[in-house]
């Protein structure tokens, strides 16, 4: 449950009560605990952020809303649709304290899939990453995460089936926030998402994978591997390869055996890196019996030295991997003509007002 409090000069804002903080807090107001029902049903089910808009609600009700409560959605600074029906769209928002973010809608012959952004900017430092450019200003909301999803959904066709924590940021450093995101976007008397379409992708936190192995019905896990050998991943991944493969793979095994969910590994293939039927082997031999697909990517220039590997040398790895008895997902790419790479639209903002 949410809390609220009554401030003489601040609004309340509704993206962080649930449907009963939203009926005490309309009793509080003086008036039927139903009311809180009903927008909530607004707000979660039809996407619905103006008061003005929510019809079933007397015009009076409206305007105490208008003068004491919020639905702080952020700002849209800036769009970009990819070409084509299924053609990624990726949004840069404006928080209310200024700082931005980007969320991605990536639609699909089966699915519509939302990956939205956990933190503003982010402090691991991942060498192939445009975020990494930002460093980290600070952690998103939950009512800032949802609040993106709602701008997103409430301007679409069709339904957003899945939601994954694979934009800006790294989602475990920021768990608190996030598990309240994935309880608002799972829950059955609102957005009612499933909670296997909730996916959160990291870089490698074994300590909070093992917190995610105790949850009932945990979000589903992509493991950002960057490379299957230690020494390369430590130059790759800064921060996050302080902590060893092995110590992944341990903790990994945990999230398994606990919630018997398979686990997705994102292999980032670019010129020189991950991209010979021997990197392919050598993720093969780490991955032994843990219970994974792997999602092949292709590097979207973004920053640093790294360069777009050649469709033969990613197929080769597939190949390879394939041969081995893996399961291996390689999609075809989208999103390379609207910036889609994490954190490609801010940081190509920030770089023209030269902040």
């Amino acid at each position: 449950m949410y809390f609220f409090e009554m401030e003489t000069n601040t609004k309340t804002n509704l993206l962080t009560l649930d449907r009963q903080g939203l009926e005490d807090y309309l009793e509080s107001l003086g008036e039927k605990r139903f009311h809180g029902r009903q927008i909530h049903a607004w707000i979660h089910r039809r996407h619905v952020t103006e008061f003005e808009q929510m019809t079933d609600l007397s015009k009076s009700l409206r305007a105490t809303l208008q003068e004491h409560a919020d639905i702080p959605v952020p700002r849209v600074v800036e769009v970009a649709s990819g070409d084509g029906p299924e053609g990624a769209t990726k949004y840069l928002f404006e928080l209310a304290d200024g700082n931005r973010v980007e969320t991605v809608l990536i639609p699909s012959d089966d699915r519509m899939t939302l990956c939205v952004s956990s933190q503003v900017g982010c402090a691991f430092g991942c060498k192939f990453c445009a975020t990494a450019m930002l460093g980290l200003s600070r952690n998103m909301t939950a009512d800032e995460i949802l609040g993106t999803y709602l701008a997103v959904a409430g301007g679409i066709e069709g339904r957003i089936s899945n939601v994954v924590f694979m934009g800006m940021g790294e989602p475990l450093a920021n768990t608190g926030e996030v598990l309240k995101t994935w309880n608002m976007l799972t829950d059955p008397d609102g957005i009612g998402l499933s909670k296997r379409k909730v996916t959160i992708s990291t870089v490698g936190i074994p300590s909070r994978i093992r917190e995610l192995a105790d949850i009932p019905n945990p979000p589903k896990l992509v493991f950002s591997i960057g490379s299957p050998y230690d020494e390369v991943r430590r130059r790759l991944l800064p921060v996050a390869g302080r902590f060893s493969l092995e110590e992944n793979r341990q903790a990994l095994k945990q999230y398994a055996d606990n919630t018997r969910h398979r686990i997705t590994i994102a292999l980032l293939i670019a010129e020189g890196m991950n991209d010979s039927p021997a990197d392919a082997r050598a993720l093969h031999k780490w991955i032994g019996d843990l219970p994974t697909k792997i999602n092949l990517l292709r590097y979207n220039e973004a920053t640093g030295d790294f360069k777009r590997p050649s469709e033969d040398a990613v197929e080769a790895v597939a190949a390879e991997l394939v041969r081995l008895g893996r399961t291996v997902v390689l999609r075809t790419s989208r999103g390379r003509d609207v910036a889609a790479a994490c954190g490609q639209l801010a940081a190509r903002q920030l770089k023209g007002t030269e902040q």
